[in-house]
């Protein structure tokens, strides 16, 4: 019935997938999944652990950052390459493209430090809707 009412919403090829991937590899899996699932669409990610964080953007862009206090505009231009200039960096940031562990910065002032973290092992920068980057601290 719902599928009929409302198949925007996609009922049937969520219990499908909720349990296939119950059959698969079992509860805990499956909870794990619409935990990191529930994280990512909301953009509140700072709920998820390290090991979350490492399963979830294996496939994003990653680059490699010494653990410490780094200005922002540095960290994407230089440290990162997230960003390809320090103009471009700084209108971003500006303009609310930039979130550090799920929070938007808008302060180009801003100093990174081992709290944006998660566990002191990796941060997580997402440029605009979509992109997301991992940054692992060395």
């Amino acid at each position: 019935e719902k599928v009929e009412t409302e198949p925007h919403k996609r009922a049937a090829q969520k219990s499908l997938a909720e349990e296939m991937t119950r059959f698969v590899h079992g509860q805990n899996a499956l909870d794990e999944a619409i935990k990191i699932s529930q994280a990512l669409f909301s953009g509140d990610i700072q709920e998820l652990t390290a090991d979350q964080i490492e399963t979830t953007f294996k496939d994003v862009p990653t680059s490699n950052a010494p653990l410490g206090e780094h200005h922002l505009v540095e960290f994407l231009v230089d440290i990162t390459k997230i960003e390809p200039s320090r103009r471009q960096a700084r209108e971003d940031i500006k303009n609310g493209a930039i979130r550090i562990k799920g929070v938007q910065v808008k302060d180009v002032d801003y100093l990174i430090s081992k709290e944006d973290s998660f566990e002191e092992r990796f941060i997580i920068i997402r440029k605009g809707k979509k992109k997301y980057f991992l940054v692992n601290l060395v």
